[in-house]
């Protein structure tokens, strides 16, 4: 269960920062002091939470069935979201209210951001609590002012993060599946020997290089002008 979760926090990141990415200076730099101010307020709460107590809330199935709801709708929310600003990008007409939804960021990476902060404490060892919370505030201020524009400097078309938000909304949906599968205690018999890690590195290296094969040709596609003769 907690892998999927960190599956899920990762996707909760990434999101917000593709979110933060369509910004501006302004926006992107009040983000990232926001973020950073919720990190130093809640760390009193976080340290009153423990790695038992963590496993208490995952070993809840209906606590973690009504995350998964949030997951789907949050995902859904955000596919909506992104195929309005894919519209009104190509300059197609989009409902009003969608303008007001592109402020939103999510707020699942508010609980990713809780729940690495809580790990980030017990890494460390006579070092007092608030210093710790300190350095952990000033890392998520530096590393989300930094992020948001080196994704914007990879990927400076808007429509094109869009789509990729768009597509880890599907993966955000798919986690709150497993979740949902995992609470209800399918049982299942567990077999040995039957994990080949050769046809994993294949598969992950295949996604991997049609996805940097779709990224190059993104990037040449304009500049080569086609003529066809028949």
């Amino acid at each position: 269960m907690e892998l999927v979760l960190q599956f899920l926090f990762g996707i909760g990141i990434f999101n917000a920062v593709l979110h933060w990415s369509q910004h501006g200076l302004a926006g992107r730099l009040i983000s990232a002091v926001t973020m950073a101010l919720i990190a130093y307020l809640f760390y009193p709460w976080t340290l009153e939470q423990s790695r038992e107590q963590f496993e208490v809330w995952m070993a809840e199935h209906e606590l973690m069935q009504q995350l998964a709801v949030i997951l789907v709708i949050e995902a859904l929310i955000f596919i909506s979201l992104d195929l309005a600003l894919i519209k009104r990008f190509f300059n197609l007409p989009v409902a009003r209210y969608f303008k007001t939804m592109a402020l939103y960021p999510g707020l699942f990476w508010l609980v990713a951001m809780l729940y690495f902060q809580m790990n980030w404490f017990y890494s460390f060892s006579g070092i007092e609590f608030e210093t710790l919370a300190i350095l952990y505030s000033l890392i998520i201020l530096l590393v989300f002012s930094l992020l948001p524009p080196g994704l914007r400097a990879l990927l400076p078309e808007p429509y094109l993060r869009m789509e990729i938000r768009y597509i880890l909304s599907f993966g955000q949906i798919i986690g709150a599946i497993v979740i949902t599968v995992l609470c209800q205690g399918i049982p299942y018999h567990p077999s040995y020997n039957s994990f080949e890690l050769n046809s994993l590195l294949i598969f992950l290296g295949t996604v991997i290089t049609l996805f940097l094969l779709g990224f190059l040709w993104s990037r040449i596609a304009k500049h080569i002008k086609l003529k066809w003769k028949f």
